[in-house]
């Protein structure tokens, strides 16, 4: 039972140092994620000047496909940051699209346009 422990946990550390379909640190799932399509700023009535931008997603790399659905399926929605290719981070909603797979709407309201095949690296929260 001993030596089972023992090669699970360095299997777990193996992955988390060489990286595996995705990282994993300080809690977040990191992927990369390609703009599938995109929307401009749409004015929210009542909220003053607020727009909110969507973006539909994927995974990048066949490697996080799965990571990137069980991810979805097991948050359906939630708060993310995104990193764009000029290396700013930004806020986001991404919500599951059910009948989909494997695809996420992106929510976020900064002014940042993300054009289709954009790529951008998504840090998703993990439960501990």
């Amino acid at each position: 039972m001993r030596l089972i422990r023992g090669l699970g946990f360095a299997l777990l550390a193996g992955a988390l140092m060489l990286g595996g379909p995705s990282d994993l640190w300080a809690g977040s799932l990191v992927l990369e994620a390609e703009v599938m399509e995109s929307s401009a700023g749409v004015a929210v009535p009542g909220t003053g000047s607020a727009q909110v931008r969507t973006a539909v997603l994927h995974h990048k790399h066949e490697r996080d496909q799965a990571a990137f659905a069980e991810w979805l399926r097991g948050h359906q929605s939630g708060a993310v940051s995104f990193v764009v290719s000029d290396g700013s981070s930004h806020q986001a909603i991404l919500h599951r699209l059910k009948h989909c797979f494997g695809r996420g709407l992106l929510l976020y309201t900064d002014g940042v346009a993300l054009a289709e095949k954009a790529v951008i690296r998504l840090e998703l929260p993990v439960a501990p």
